[in-house]
């Protein structure tokens, strides 16, 4: 079995996610493409900058705004489910979207106690009025606790959310952040295959999607976050080794942990370039999701730190990894004033390694001021 060493993977992982430091492309169709490319884009709420899932596009796609994702939303290239958290997919893997919805139908996965009264009366509604928000449904009083908080969810909030991962509902829309909701069979273009995969089908789209995104991965690394499909990722991973679909290596310096990729990436490695741009990371992105992979193939330790108790904080409440060429270089704690239209550098920390500090703080300033731009703000502090 052949060795690949860090330097090559690297290389392949960052052509893979689209930051290679290449010429970005532009427009809509493009930004489809990458989605394609990369296999969903995290959806997520914060929003002290640009939300994650705005912001992992723009690091690759030069004249990326929200109303892209909006576009390919509304034109049903895209649809909103559940990969390793919510996320936008390309509408060609919707079949494969329909292993874990049956599972939340059969009740084999559930969020909340099934309200069947109030599961139906949605499904009534948006049947006959058609798109409506979760505000256009009268909210069911909640018992407060003694300090007057509501911690409970709100049923109706919660039955939204159960037809949702059940599949009998799709969002159609969003007005900005909100949820527009229709029953599935409105939403998903007739053209779209809609059948079940059958176990070998879903197991392989879950480990050549993630190749195709990733390049290369070790198996525990596959199927991110999806509960009981480890071993059968395994199982599958040997069948498709004995079919010639997938390449076992090995990479320098992590022992003899087997990794996978496929022949054509293999043979193509030697003709990738890359370009040293600084890009500025959102932490829900693509490649860095995966913590313990940044560690151990780019020496890089990361941790969210918006999760953390603000005393025990390193770096910052929303600290954003800084990738220059196929190195980590540092993590800057960012937040748009929106009302003053000021980006407010809150903290920067360099990497201990880090060399030509002073070069990379003049790149930084570049990335900076159209980072700002991108979140509204006219200047940074």
């Amino acid at each position: 079995m052949d060795t690949l060493s860090l330097k090559d993977v690297r290389k392949l992982i960052l052509h893979r996610q689209g930051l290679s430091g290449q010429a970005q492309p532009k427009g809509v169709a493009e930004t489809l493409r990458q989605i394609q490319q990369i296999g969903y884009v995290q959806i997520d709420t914060i929003s002290v900058i640009e939300r994650a899932h705005h912001h992992i596009l723009k690091s690759r796609i030069q004249d990326y705004n929200s109303s892209f994702l909006q576009q390919l939303e509304e034109n049903r290239s895209v649809f909103e489910y559940w990969a390793h958290a919510a996320a936008y997919m390309p509408i060609e893997n919707y079949r494969y979207s329909l292993p874990r919805k049956r599972d939340f139908q059969s009740g084999k996965e559930q969020w909340f106690k099934r309200d069947t009264k109030t599961l139906n009366y949605i499904l009534d509604r948006l049947k006959a009025e058609g798109p409506l928000q979760s505000k256009d449904f009268k909210p069911v009083a909640v018992k407060k606790n003694s300090n007057g908080m509501d911690w409970s969810r709100n049923p109706m909030n919660q039955a939204l959310r159960q037809l949702f991962m059940q599949g009998h509902i799709m969002i159609s829309a969003r007005k900005g952040f909100q949820k527009v909701y229709d029953i599935t069979e409105r939403v998903v273009p007739i053209h779209i295959d809609q059948t079940h995969p059958s176990q070998e089908e879903y197991l392989q789209h879950l480990i050549l999607r993630d190749i195709q995104a990733h390049g290369i991965l070790k198996p525990k690394e596959m199927g991110y976050l999806l509960r009981g499909t480890s071993k059968l990722i395994q199982q599958q991973l040997t069948q498709m080794v004995e079919a010639g679909t997938l390449v076992p290596i090995w990479v320098e310096k992590q022992g003899q942990t087997q990794y996978y990729t496929t022949a054509e990436l293999l043979e193509g490695i030697g003709d990738l370039k890359l370009r040293k741009r600084l890009h500025i990371l959102s932490p829900f992105d693509n490649l860095l999701i995966q913590r313990q992979r940044m560690e151990e193939l780019f020496d890089f330790s990361y941790t969210l730190e918006c999760y953390v108790p603000g005393p025990k904080r390193q770096v910052g409440y929303f600290a954003l990894p800084l990738l220059y060429g196929d190195r980590f270089v540092g993590k800057i704690d960012l937040k748009a004033d929106r009302k003053r239209k000021v980006l407010m550098i809150q903290n920067l920390v360099w990497e201990p390694k880090l060399r030509q500090q002073e070069k990379m703080e003049g790149l930084l300033e570049k990335s900076l001021a159209k980072f700002a731009a991108f979140n509204g703000c006219e200047s940074v502090e």
